[in-house]
């Protein structure tokens, strides 16, 4: 595996969770509607940028594993990490949620609400830290 191009991926998933938070925390204090319009666009946008390096992150872990096919989607290539014990059983769930999410972002217009986005990221901060700290294990080992 690439170990200067997990290093990038590793900072760059560092700042978009920073920049998701730091949203969520503006959106709390904002009045201004105009404002207000412009972080929730913005949440979903980075929500949907989170996802996209995971994608990477996978791609990676599959390459190096010899596991990886072009024709897999990402729900299977989830599940792969879950068979090599790269994620746990929870973590697969996480994110196979978070990709329905994603692709009704990406296909639906206007779906799913940004409320329904926000409840979903509030709940599962965690969660995103956890696979922040997965990549971060194996940059170790590397």
């Amino acid at each position: 595996m690439n170990k200067l191009r997990l290093y990038d991926l590793i900072k760059n998933i560092e700042e978009t969770i920073s920049l998701l938070n730091k949203a969520l925390f503006k959106l709390e204090e904002i009045e201004d509607e105009d404002l207000s319009s412009l972080i929730k666009s913005s949440i979903k946008q980075t929500f949907l940028e989170y996802f996209i390096l995971i994608e990477s992150f996978t791609s990676m872990c599959l390459k190096e594993l010899k596991l990886y096919k072009i024709s897999d989607d990402m729900e299977k290539s989830l599940i792969k990490l879950y068979e090599n014990k790269i994620i746990d059983k929870n973590l697969l769930d996480f994110l196979n949620v978070y990709r329905r999410y994603r692709n009704r972002i990406a296909h639906v217009y206007k779906q799913p609400g940004i409320e329904e986005i926000i409840i979903f990221l509030e709940k599962n901060k965690d969660k995103m830290e956890k696979v922040v700290n997965i990549m971060k294990k194996i940059y170790r080992k590397l």
